[in-house]
């Protein structure tokens, strides 16, 4: 396979390889992505994996003594086509005019190929002085990082001073937010319990239909649930909780037969200082509210853990590694974006656990354009990413880690 230089192409070679998850199996993937980190002049990386199927690749790259060590970081897994109609072939990985269209194309294979094309770029006569950079591509971040950034933290101390997600970080436009906060997720079943019964007796014997108790539970909790939501200290843009009361049903056998019991997947995206105890508390009160409930049997509980609730992740805006993504913004970029909380959930979650700082999507691409039909992410995005890749490494690496007293 020749050298990769353009990260168009390199972004086309990682689409054109399926990885969905759940499906689950990133191996011929990651084994596309060593091939491209072996012709790009980077050292073999080394394999985390929990299962052979499900790889994590970590490679590094040591400048010099002194400095600090950056990972940067992506999840080689997307979501599946699922049911969303494409007008393309979500795997041709199409280019047409400004946007490279494909499953994964901003979510977020293009990142991963402009993180490795930029690091190829530093070594050298490029390189920073000193310090160190990581590559830790992870499988699994799709469907909750069991094999992923979970494992990889578990089982690999990566002694860094910070990590960089590429999610795709654009609201509105590329590259609009510097996003400080990764939102965490509760994710909580709501379900309402009847008689299982003739369907034809509910008018006559008024008997309560478990699927209607669970709508109206459900919007209950849309128009009533009060979350409580910390101070926004450090003044973010888009500091808020999001409440999902209805995202999948289960239950029931089907016409005729009134339910036993119907429950519905419910999530809220939280911010950090959300406890799990009062979101459940906010759901619980908000259908205790509704007098079409009262007599209802209604239960409020978690999923199953690990994934039951991932706590909301933040870094210091004060932190170094704010300070060189702000100035490799203004480098490559030639703006500032405002300091932001990123609406979704990432693998900072895990990072942030074994103590490392992380800032959460700093990628090309727009997140409103993921997880669903003609995923695509701009040409000149991703052709950006790679520059401003090098600057936050040389900014960041080359600066001497200060060691308290």
């Amino acid at each position: 396979m020749s050298r990769p230089t353009d990260v168009v192409e390199l972004a086309q070679r990682l689409i054109r390889v399926p990885s969905p998850n759940p499906g689950g199996n990133e191996r011929a993937v990651a084994a596309v992505i060593t091939d491209a980190m072996l012709d790009l002049g980077l050292p073999f990386p080394r394999t985390v994996a929990k299962t052979a199927d499900r790889p994590n690749l970590v490679s590094t790259i040591d400048f010099g003594p002194g400095g600090r060590h950056l990972v940067l970081a992506g999840h080689i897994d997307t979501k599946p086509v699922g049911d969303a109609v494409w007008t393309v072939d979500p795997l041709a990985a199409d280019v047409d005019g400004d946007r490279l269209y494909g499953l994964g194309s901003a979510d977020m294979k293009g990142a991963i190929a402009a993180m490795m094309l930029a690091v190829a770029g530093l070594v050298g006569d490029q390189e920073p002085a000193s310090g160190r950079v990581t590559l830790a591509l992870v499988a699994d971040e799709e469907n909750g990082a069991e094999y992923g950034a979970q494992h990889l933290c578990q089982t690999l101390d990566l002694e860094a001073d910070a990590v960089v997600i590429g999610e795709p970080g654009g609201i509105h436009d590329d590259w609009d937010r510097l996003h400080l906060v990764s939102h965490g997720i509760a994710r909580m079943l709501v379900t309402a319990s009847a008689r299982q019964g003739h369907s034809s007796l509910s008018g006559l014997l008024g008997t309560r239909n478990a699927g209607v108790d669970a709508a109206r539970a459900l919007v209950a909790i849309a128009d009533r649930a009060e979350l409580v939501i910390p101070e926004n200290t450090a003044g973010l843009v888009d500091w808020q909780a999001t409440i999902n009361p209805a995202l999948r049903f289960s239950g029931g056998v089907g016409y005729g037969v009134l339910p036993d019991a119907i429950s519905a997947a419910a999530e809220v995206r939280t911010l950090p200082g959300m406890r799990q105890e009062d979101i459940r508390d906010a759901f619980v009160a908000a259908v205790a509210a509704d007098p079409g409930l009262r007599d209802a049997d209604v239960e409020i509980d978690f999923d199953a853990a690990p994934n039951d609730f991932l706590a909301a992740t933040s870094v210091d805006p004060e932190h170094p590694v704010v300070a060189a993504a702000r100035r490799a913004s203004v480098l490559a970029l030639g703006v500032e974006p405002p300091l932001a909380a990123f609406p979704g959930t990432t693998d900072a979650t895990w990072f942030d656990r074994a103590g490392i700082p992380t800032l959460p999507a700093l990628g090309p691409g727009l997140l409103s354009r993921c997880h669903g039909a003609d995923e695509w992410v701009s040409v000149d995005a991703l052709r950006q990413a790679v520059p401003l890749y090098g600057e936050l490494v040389s900014a960041f690496c080359a600066e001497r880690v200060e060691v308290s007293a």
